[in-house]
């Protein structure tokens, strides 16, 4: 193994992209320490990709895509601004709110933030925001986008573990919504200190007009979420609903033209592609340390040190968020689910538990640097130095921990849902 991690983290070092630094680390494992042909490095990450679930990834990505097109996120913002706002920091606000309400459709925290955050982000530095400041909201704010259902990374989890997806989807939704609303609380209380502008509050015709143009927006949430619920599609048919039900949204506003189709598909293609990468290396890696029994020895060397299923998620939370600053979400879930489950179930810790602090963990790792995505994203769409967005993003990473620590605890806030809807 010291020959894995070490080429790993050396090519990580030296600038490469982390899906080839995981590909050219598990091939140099298998030439090195095992009698494998090389080949089978290959023929594991064909096989890493190869499952009916991965498809809700791309069209997930789709959906959110064509929502900016068609029009639909204009919408959200229109009736995210009506509900909150009135609230100190109106338009940070509105940033949060309509995060999660797309959240409810992408599945995809570098989709918000690079959907929602090029609108967003200029509005906030015209109406006199700071530019970190607002950098850091839109970074922050996406980060529930995996979290809420539906989210890509609860599918790469249930693929990789076993567990099922839709049980992952709603164990999230009670953290998901908790972040969102911690993440408002804040924004007012320092948009307060600072004095940033607020709208009027919007009045009850202002805003049943509002409602009912996110109306349809908002029902593509309900059709997505009810039907898993219901047991009426598959996440993965469910994506293709939601792709489905955008693009006929956006033909009846007539927003969709040619053009912004294109783009929406070639967006889509680029960054499915970008995580079927990842995914595809990150399995060869995965393979490699079950064929080398690593999860196994790893579970009988904690199960006698640790018998308290509260002190060993305690710990793999801080180990997450460590791994985070360095480690996509994408990659790090289907690393670390596969090896941990195994030591998780034997100390008598719930799997879906422990699947929702593990996404949750690494989704604060997108905000924090160096290799935060969404802060990247972010300071690059308000024209700001990353460490700038990062000083602003402090008091959002307090808060998130902190909560990270709560779900820990309370582990109803991930198992309550799931059981009243499914057990």
């Amino acid at each position: 193994m010291t020959v894995l991690a070490s080429s790993f983290v050396l090519l990580l070092v030296l600038g490469m992209p982390i899906a080839f630094s995981l590909g050219l680390a598990g091939v140099a494992y298998v030439v090195t320490h095992t009698s494998l042909p090389v080949l089978v490095a290959f023929q594991r990450m064909f096989t890493g990709v190869d499952s009916f679930p991965f498809m809700a990834i791309p069209f997930f990505m789709l959906a959110g895509a064509l929502m900016n097109a068609g029009g639909l996120a204009d919408r959200i913002i229109v009736l995210s601004r009506a509900l909150v706002g009135h609230l100190p920091g109106g338009l940070a606000n509105v940033s949060i709110v309509a995060s999660m309400f797309f959240a409810g459709v992408s599945g995809s925290s570098v989709a918000d933030a690079s959907g929602l955050g090029s609108i967003l982000i200029p509005a906030m530095k015209r109406e006199k925001y700071g530019s970190g400041f607002s950098a850091a909201v839109n970074a922050t704010s996406s980060t529930v986008g995996i979290i809420i259902p539906p989210s890509i990374p609860m599918i790469l989890t249930g693929v990789a573990t076993a567990l099922s997806i839709r049980e992952l989807f709603f164990g999230g939704a009670v953290p998901g919504i908790l972040a969102g609303l911690s993440m408002l609380a804040l924004t007012t209380v320092i948009s307060r200190r600072r004095g940033y502008a607020h709208y009027r509050r919007a009045t009850g015709g202002e805003l049943a007009r509002a409602i009912l143009q996110g109306l349809p927006a908002l029902f593509m949430v309900v059709i997505i979420l009810g039907g898993i619920m219901g047991g009426i599609f598959t996440p993965t048919e469910a994506s293709v609903v939601a792709v489905l039900y955008a693009l006929i949204l956006g033909l009846i506003y007539r927003e969709i033209t040619w053009q912004r189709l294109k783009d929406a598909l070639l967006d889509s293609a680029v960054s499915a592609a970008v995580v079927m990468m990842v995914i595809s290396t990150a399995a060869l890696i995965t393979w490699l340390l079950a064929y080398s029994m690593v999860p196994q020895r790893l579970a009988a060397a904690l199960s006698t040190v640790i018998s308290s299923p509260t002190v060993l998620l305690l710990i793999l939370g801080v180990a997450f968020l460590v791994a985070g600053t360095f480690l996509d979400v994408s990659p790090g879930v289907i690393l670390f689910g596969p090896i941990l489950l195994p030591v998780v179930q034997a100390v008598g810790a719930d799997p879906i538990h422990f699947a929702v602090i593990m996404v949750f963990a690494l989704a604060i790792g997108l905000f924090t640097p160096p290799v935060g995505t969404t802060l990247i994203i972010s300071s690059y769409l308000a024209k700001v130095p990353v460490l700038q967005v990062a000083r602003e993003s402090l008091p959002y990473l307090v808060v998130m921990v902190i909560l990270l620590f709560v779900i820990i605890f309370v582990d109803d806030l991930a198992l309550w849902l799931p059981g009243l809807l499914f057990h």
